[in-house]
Parts: structure tokens; C-alpha cells; sequence
């Protein structure tokens, strides 16, 4: 898959970079990666792309990171023809190397965290610790374990459409996957540790953090087109899961580079 990889930072420790991996001309799977180091993939775009490694398939989204260890091989399958970004930390020591990979479900505030310290490297300002910090509390995130059935349904779904369709009902939802909305809600929670709704909340306020740090200022047409009634019901929203206003967030990552 082609990529653009742009280094930021290199240290005795790891380093980081930015990349992009254009959209692929078909949706099949990709030929076997076999990694030479140890590396965390931390997303700071939109994607739905399922990752095959041993027996095992995750549904990866634009909260989900990834860390590989080394020698680990693994396939790709891209659900979208979009290009896919990512801050992409190598050669980081883990407190516990996994013998498979580990994929786990970023918070908001951990997203941002991540997007913030992209932003920080980008301008050239020193942020090892910053980078350090994510990748420790990784390590103690909930692992994802590969999903199945409805509840892999109906995640796809929402990370396909959320930053579209985010009036979507949970009725609706458990509909498209042939589930009744109390069995879907139940399941979801169990196997991903977020309600519906979460998920979906959490999508959308990733997908307005893309917008800011590709530039666009717009915060009221954020707003509008993620489904918020109105800007301050998305500032409200962004700062009760995310700790910063909309406002210092428009300042820390539309700054110039």
C-alpha cells in the first residue's frame, strides 16, 4: 500500500512520523506485512479497515490504536477508498511485549492528546514525554478482542456512517443487523466496553478533531455537519469527554506550522 511517512521525531528511545497510506484501488486483502521493529499506530484520521494477523480479524476505526510487535505479520483490508492517517511510534519498549497484536479503543481525551502532540512535532517543538506518556497508558488501555456476529455488524456500520448518518436510532441500528435493540445494546457494551451511543459520540468528536487539525476553523460548520444542534451543544459535549474547550482545542491543533 503506498505510503507518505513524514519523520518528526528520532530518539535514543523511538521515533515517530506521520503516515499516509494512500486509498487502494481495490478492497481486497492486502499481501503479508512482516514488521522489523516493534510499532504503535496511533490514528488521527477517519478509516474502516479490517487487519488480519494469525487467526484472528479486527474492525480498526478512526479510535482504534494498534501495536505490533517485531517479526509480527499481519494483512490489511480497507472497507473505504479513502487515504488513511496515522502518528506512527517505532521501536518504543512496552512493560509487556504481547505474543499477538494488541488493538485497543482511545478515549476522547487520549485522542486528543494524540492529535495535540502530532501538532507539537509538525511545528518542531520537543515532545518525547508527551508521546512517552500515550504509549505507557496504551499499555494499560482494554485490549479489543476480535468481533463477530451483530455487535461486528453494527460497529462497522456506525464507523462508516457517524460522521454522516449520526441520527441514526438505536432501533435503527439493531434493525440493520437483524438484532433487537435491547440484545444489540447489551452485547456492544460487553464486547467493546462503550454503549452505542458512546461509540457513536466518540466517532464524531474524533471526526471534529480531523477537521481542526487539517485547518478548518469553522466551528459551527463542524457542528452542524458532524449532527449537533448547534455549536454549543458540540462544546459541551467536547469538553465534558475531552477536558479542553472546543475553543483552546480550535487554537492547539489549527495552529501553523
Amino acid at each position: 500500500m503506498p505510503q507518505e511517512r513524514t519523520l518528526l521525531h528520532a530518539g535514543h528511545e523511538f521515533t515517530v512520523e506521520h503516515v499516509r497510506a494512500h486509498a487502494p484501488e481495490g478492497t481486497d486483502w492486502s499481501a503479508p506485512y512482516t514488521l522489523a521493529s516493534r510499532r504503535i499506530i496511533f490514528p488521527t484520521g477517519r478509516t474502516v479497515l479490517d487487519v488480519r494477523c494469525g487467526r484472528g480479524t479486527w474492525l480498526v476505526d478512526g479510535l482504534t490504536a494498534m501495536h505490533f510487535g517485531e517479526a509480527m505479520v499481519y494483512q490489511l483490508r480497507l472497507a473505504a477508498r479513502t487515504a488513511r492517517h496515522s502518528m506512527v511510534v517505532t521501536g518504543h519498549r512496552m512493560p509487556c511485549e504481547a505474543a499477538a497484536p494488541v488493538f485497543c479503543l482511545l478515549s476522547p481525551a487520549s485522542l486528543y492528546r494524540v492529535h495535540a502532540a502530532q501538532q507539537r512535532l509538525r511545528a518542531g517543538r520537543e515532545c518525547a514525554d508527551a508521546v512517552a506518556s500515550l504509549v505507557d497508558e496504551l499499555s494499560r488501555s482494554r485490549a479489543q478482542a476480535p468481533l463477530t456476529g451483530a455487535v461486528a455488524r453494527a460497529k462497522r456500520l456506525l464507523a462508516e456512517t457517524a460522521d454522516r448518518e449520526a441520527r441514526l436510532s438505536v432501533h435503527e441500528v439493531a434493525d440493520a443487523v437483524s438484532r433487537s435493540p435491547f440484545h444489540l445494546a447489551r452485547s456492544f457494551r460487553q464486547q467493546t466496553g462503550l454503549s452505542l451511543h458512546q461509540y457513536r459520540q466518540h466517532l464524531r468528536l474524533a471526526a471534529a478533531m480531523e477537521r481542526l487539525t487539517a485547518g478548518d476553523a469553522d466551528l459551527a460548520g463542524i457542528a452542524h455537519d458532524l449532527g449537533y444542534c448547534s455549536q454549543s451543544h458540540l462544546g459541551a459535549v467536547f469538553r465534558r469527554e475531552v477536558g479542553v474547550t472546543l475553543g483552546d482545542a480550535r487554537r492547539t491543533l489549527t495552529a501553523q506550522i
